[in-house]
């Protein structure tokens, strides 16, 4: 058969039989000496059949003329240990593509930098009021929203909510948001303080805290967390605004976990609570409306407590909607507090 006609038989190219006779794995039965044309036999076509498989599964030249020299043991074992280098490649590749995966993944996600202390310090403030009961997972989480040169840490446990902005290095295509639970958010808190610089990276289903420490992986709560900034947009404006000392008014509602507090407004601010303390005058600078609205301790103290700096600015709209409190010289931490229901004191407007 001609070179062409034995190919085609073959199912291989006519530059393979070439090669194959250059390096002496296959010789031509006959060469014509006048043209150079090469012949093959129909019994040299089994041998070349079978290198075609022995290429097709990667083995070397070397190794295919060990093959075909050798008793079939030895082709057995030549091929089971081809087999198993091919699928350790196949693995290591698949891991590789996986990891390019993730690498082109995270290019796309948000990537934060701030300084640890600043961090740590907004997780004490807002931690506090995550839910504690477990009745809706998502609410014993801390909310982390990142977009454009600003982090958001959100809390809430339905009567509390704790919003804390701060400036930050952002870099990313779109905002994006995580639920940390509260308590993992807080056991990371002094790890996190301890970095000169923290860098956060949002994963499918987790966040990535990495520092001059190290680096921490917080699990993520895969369940969406309420709408909190529609509260915050539907407040109506306030009527009063109260301005006091943050020490003394502690100071004056006292330590009772149970206690009642009614804050009396009228040009002053006087607090009675209902574990029978005398009412306490605090010294207030207060603008707008007088008014007497009252909470449970269990709410307004920890609101009182995340703040920082020496004085606190609270936001009355009505007696049955959310107070606003604010620490006066650390405007982007917010805390809304329910108010509760009290009798009305003689002269003020009482909570529905």
């Amino acid at each position: 058969m001609t070179i062409g006609v034995f190919a085609r038989a073959a199912n291989v190219t006519t530059s393979a039989l070439r090669f194959y006779d250059d390096c002496g794995l296959v010789r031509p039965a006959s060469v014509d000496a006048a043209t150079g044309y090469r012949y093959y036999s129909l019994e040299q076509l089994d041998e070349v059949v079978l290198i075609r498989h022995l290429r097709d599964a990667g083995l070397p030249l070397g190794d295919v003329r060990r093959l075909l020299a050798g008793p079939v043991e030895a082709a057995e074992e030549l091929l089971a240990a081809r087999l198993r280098t091919m699928e350790q490649a196949v693995e290591a590749a698949r891991a590789a593509a996986a990891a390019a995966l993730l690498a082109i993944r995270d290019r796309e996600r948000a990537v934060v930098s701030l300084p640890g202390r600043v961090l740590a310090e907004a997780i004490g403030q807002v931690v506090a009021a995550a839910d504690v009961t477990g009745d809706i997972p998502v609410l014993g989480g801390v909310l982390i929203e990142a977009a454009a040169a600003e982090l958001t840490l959100v809390a809430t446990d339905r009567y509390r909510l704790a919003v804390r902005s701060m400036y930050a290095e952002v870099r990313c295509h779109v905002p994006a948001a995580a639920v940390v639970a509260a308590a993992t958010l807080d056991d990371a808190r002094r790890w996190i303080g301890a970095q000169d610089s923290v860098e956060l990276r949002f994963g499918d289903a987790h966040v990535r805290l990495a520092g001059p420490g190290g680096e921490r992986r917080l699990s993520t709560i895969e369940e969406p967390y309420p709408s909190y900034r529609v509260v915050l947009e539907e407040l109506p404006e306030p009527l009063t605004r109260v301005v006091a000392p943050r020490g003394l008014l502690l100071s004056a509602i006292g330590d009772d976990p149970e206690a009642r507090l009614d804050l009396a407004v009228d040009g002053g601010l006087t607090i009675r609570s209902s574990a029978g303390h005398e009412p306490a005058a605090v010294p207030a600078d207060v603008a707008g409306e007088p008014v007497a609205i009252s909470f449970m301790f269990s709410t307004l103290h920890p609101a009182l407590t995340a703040g920082v700096g020496p004085d606190v600015m609270l936001r009355i709209s009505r007696p049955d909607l959310p107070v606003v409190v604010r620490s006066a010289d650390d405007g982007d931490l917010t805390t809304l507090v329910m108010p509760a229901k009290a009798a009305t004191p003689h002269g003020h407007r009482g909570a529905s």
